[in-house]
């Protein structure tokens, strides 16, 4: 495994890179001071696994290194790390592909599982304080969530799914609990996305709790 972190924080990076270093001994760590040192080190051809990026940097903020490496390098998660948790922060990170937004007060456990649950492509995980700030900022935007459950022209049965992803079950859990393929959930779900106007699970997840579909769930840690 290789993983990229960018940082303009020296310690921080260190720090990082020795967290890194304890949950996956074998992993080769480069370390880039900048976004424009991060993309010389991605132009000059070395593959990344991963990249953890600050959001806050002098030159080239991360979210813009976010959308320049969803650009050019689709395959490779972005989790990014910060010490905002603001809602639009994460909004936009969400929004640009990006794979986790965790803060750097979280534990090592909670980076470890970050990047296990960004390399498998299963879904994004957020800080729990992140998390509640988005559902806070929801709030603040919709207080009359509950009457806006047809808004979006949902099915019956991608109403029962998006209840149940809000629940924060996996895609193997919906189908069994609603006697489905796993290739129907996903068929479901892609039209859900397209219907909500949103792009992943936690997205989806964030409109069900607005919409008065699910609970606020502490699995959206993981979805």
């Amino acid at each position: 495994m290789r993983i990229l972190i960018v940082d303009d924080h020296a310690l921080v990076r260190r720090g990082l890179n020795y967290v890194v270093k304890e949950g996956f001994p074998d992993a080769d760590v480069v370390e880039a001071e900048s976004s424009a040192v991060a993309l010389e080190v991605l132009h000059a051809g070395t593959a990344f696994d991963l990249a953890l990026v600050d959001v806050r940097m002098p030159d080239l903020d991360g979210l813009e290194l976010l959308r320049a490496i969803r650009a050019e390098w689709a395959d490779m998660p972005v989790i990014m790390i910060s010490t905002y948790e603001n809602a639009p922060y994460v909004k936009r990170a969400l929004a640009d592909g990006a794979a986790g937004y965790l803060l750097k007060d979280a534990t090592p456990e909670d980076l470890a599982q970050a990047i296990n649950v960004a390399m498998s492509g299963s879904g994004n995980v957020l800080s729990p304080r992140v998390i509640q700030n988005l559902f806070d900022d929801q709030d603040s935007v919709g207080a009359n969530g509950h009457s806006r459950r047809n808004e979006y022209s949902l099915t019956q049965r991608e109403h029962d799914i998006l209840a149940l992803l809000a629940e924060g079950r996996s895609n193997r859990e919906i189908a069994q609990g609603l006697y489905l393929s796993e290739k129907t959930v996903k068929a479901h779900l892609a039209a859900i996305f397209r219907k909500l106007g949103v792009t992943n699970r936690t997205q989806a997840a964030m409109m069900a709790v607005q919409m008065g579909v699910g609970p606020v769930p502490g699995a959206l840690l993981v979805d």
